[in-house]
């Protein structure tokens, strides 16, 4: 399962992802094991269920406890968790390279995730479909309006999500 948090760091997906979500899954009946990894911007967590449970049903539950964790995640995710069945052991057994002279790299990425990747996605026996590369720039700035304020400068909070006292930009 990947979640995506454009512009957070690992700290903060760490805990404002992944842990909620891990306190979830903690309680999911025949998980056998669960790693996960924060990095910049996104929470990537594998579950690993005992094999004589039915993955159909081991998907509805980990459906339940990704709707169970939305209470905890940050307002502002714009997308919900990604999950797939898959062993994440396999190897791709197709690989796309796609270039074009014609149109922008964003909207080469556009066409891949909205068309391509979607109708790859409905065939049958396939688990993942994966998009990588491609340009998708996220900042994300906080603010300390009370810092603002001695320099003579105002925020409008309505258009900011304040997290921390501090005055930052990152990638």
């Amino acid at each position: 399962m990947v979640t995506f948090y454009p512009g957070a760091s690992p700290d903060v997906i760490a805990s404002s992802v992944t842990a909620p979500l891990e306190r979830q899954f903690g309680q999911v009946p025949g998980l056998n094991q669960m790693t996960s990894t924060s990095s910049q911007g996104a929470s990537v967590i594998t579950l690993q269920f005992v094999l004589d449970l039915n993955i159909d049903v081991a998907e509805q539950q980990v459906q339940a406890a990704i709707n169970a964790a939305t209470t905890f995640l940050p307002k502002d995710l714009q997308n919900p968790p990604i999950y797939s069945k898959t062993n994440p052991a396999d190897a791709p057994i197709l690989t796309l390279g796609l270039t074009s002279t014609a149109l922008s790299l964003a909207k080469v990425e556009d066409l891949a995730d909205t068309r391509l990747a979607q109708k790859i996605s409905q065939l049958p026996g396939v688990g993942l479909v994966s998009i990588s590369g491609g340009q998708k720039p996220a900042i994300r700035v906080q603010a300390n309006p009370t810092a603002l304020s001695g320099y003579g400068l105002r925020v409008a909070i309505s258009d900011l999500v304040v997290r921390r006292p501090i005055l930052s930009a990152g990638r």
